[in-house]
């Protein structure tokens, strides 16, 4: 299947786990960024994928990243160079019961200054299967905030099924300003990953006080916007920060609502990135028409698998992925 994720990318800096981030020597670097990280797990899972992104002109790590890209099976024809800086941050990582600090250092972006859009939406959504974003797309700046809709709404122009993960981070915006910017986004979301909060605070479809289960906030999601057709999240019980314990649910258009086993993941090597991998399993199952059950187990062993390795990409293909659920 044809994809397009369309997302900042980002340089990160992660400090070793037995010292803090103000005292530490040394990095270890990677690249990542929501939108990135599921495009390169489905390109290991054997699909087309393009990241569409904006990289610092007339910097190497322009080149560092796009060529990352590339080892990774990433076409990167919509990946477009202007004026500004590659967005960074900081990981300073936790150890047992001292929890991960991210620390953004993003301002004045390539993407977040970016005065218009780069791609003709008329032309790169023909023949696309697939849009994916996030929600931190359109917290990079207000620009950015009509783009997402104006991307998305041509993209269901062209017949692109459209995937979007609310993944709000409250250190780019507040609940008041993704709000009414997510309300002109859902009407044409296909795929929606979305968790009891999310139904809180942006579906409108549940209250803080209100004891509900997943599945019923799903059948009100659905019943709120009926083009929604998928939903999918993750329950995350936090033991320590090398040690939790993670669940997937999966509401399919079949009209099924499963779950998968829960796994205990023990020893974390690296959280970030896992809900992208999950996504990503996710999307994989869906584009291949399995079943509902067979699509949650793949997602969420693919982000178990995602917490052994550093980084934020996930780098196992989908043999690899069905070794470790029939082990």
């Amino acid at each position: 299947m044809k994809v397009i994720t369309l997302g900042e990318v980002l340089l990160r800096l992660s400090t070793a786990e037995d010292v803090r981030l103000k005292s530490t020597k040394e990095f270890r670097v990677c690249y990542g960024g929501a939108e990135a990280n599921v495009g390169i797990s489905l390109a290991h899972f054997g699909h087309n994928v393009s990241v569409a992104s904006v990289l610092p002109q007339d910097n190497p790590l322009n080149d560092a990243v796009s060529s990352r890209l590339r080892m990774n099976g990433i076409n990167t024809d919509l990946v477009a160079t202007e004026y500004g800086r590659l967005g960074t941050y900081f990981l300073e990582q936790g150890n047992a019961v001292r929890a991960c600090r991210v620390t953004y250092d993003r301002l004045y972006s390539s993407i977040s200054v970016l005065n218009e859009l780069c791609w003709n939406l008329d032309e790169i959504f023909k023949g696309v299967d697939l849009l994916h974003i996030s929600g931190i797309l359109p917290a990079l700046s207000k620009k950015w905030q009509s783009w997402t809709v104006e991307v998305v709404r041509k993209a269901k122009e062209y017949g692109c099924c459209v995937s979007f993960d609310m993944n709000y981070r409250s250190k780019l915006w507040s609940y008041e300003e993704a709000y009414p910017c997510f309300q002109q986004i859902l009407p044409y979301v296909d795929i929606l990953s979305a968790g009891r909060l999310d139904a809180i605070h942006f579906l409108k479809v549940a209250s803080e006080d209100e004891d509900v289960s997943l599945e019923e906030i799903y059948m009100r999601v659905q019943g709120k916007y009926p083009k929604i057709k998928v939903l999918y999240s993750t329950k995350r019980n936090v033991i320590s920060t090398n040690h939790n314990e993670l669940q997937g649910f999966f509401a399919g258009e079949d009209g099924a609502f499963v779950e998968s086993k829960l796994y205990d993941i023990n020893p974390i090597i690296d959280r970030v990135g896992g809900g992208d991998a999950f996504a990503a399993g996710i999307l994989n199952g869906v584009l291949k028409g399995w079943n509902s059950q067979q699509i949650v187990d793949f997602g969420t062993a693919s982000s178990v698998l995602k917490h052994t390795v550093f980084g934020d990409w996930n780098p196992f293909n989908e043999d690899e992925v069905f070794e470790f659920m029939n082990q």
